[in-house]
């Protein structure tokens, strides 16, 4: 059986002027470990230092 891996990533866009963006990132989980499920992305906490990304919404998760 193949592992599959799951990583889970959150944003934080900010409003102009208020303050910086942000993105969450977590690692894939160890084997032995649970997967992640959806939804288990930690709280966006880093600040983005760089731009000119644009996020669209894909639309609803499968």
């Amino acid at each position: 059986m193949t592992r599959k891996v799951r990583m889970g990533v959150s944003f934080y866009v900010a409003a102009k002027g208020r303050g910086p963006s942000r993105i969450g990132l977590s690692g894939a989980t160890s084997p032995g470990e649970a997967l992640l499920t959806r939804c288990m992305a930690p709280a966006p906490d880093a600040p983005v230092i760089g731009g000119g990304y644009v996020l669209r919404d894909k639309g609803p998760l499968r």
